[in-house]
C-alpha cells in the first residue's frame, strides 16, 4: 500500500487559495521559468495539466525571502 501523504494543487485551486497571494499571471509566469527558479522540484505535469505539491511550494516561497 502506498501511504503518501502530499497535497497537490491545479493553479486554479493555488490562485483561489486565500493563504496565497499570487494571480493566474503571476503563477504562469513562475511555472514557465521553474527550472531556473527552483520551483520545479513542486511541479508535476499530467499533459497539459500542472500539478503543484502544496508543501514544497510553501517551502519555495519562504526559501525566495532568505535570497
Amino acid at each position: 500500500m502506498l501511504d503518501n501523504t502530499h497535497t497537490y494543487c491545479t493553479v486554479k485551486q493555488i490562485v483561489a487559495d486565500p493563504i496565497f497571494c499570487f494571480t493566474m499571471p503571476m503563477l504562469r509566469y513562475y511555472i514557465l521559468h521553474a527550472h531556473r527558479n527552483g520551483l520545479a522540484p513542486a511541479l508535476r505535469r499530467l499533459g497539459k495539466k500542472v500539478l503543484i505539491r502544496k508543501d514544497l511550494f510553501i517551502a519555495w516561497i519562504e526559501k525566495q525571502n532568505r535570497k
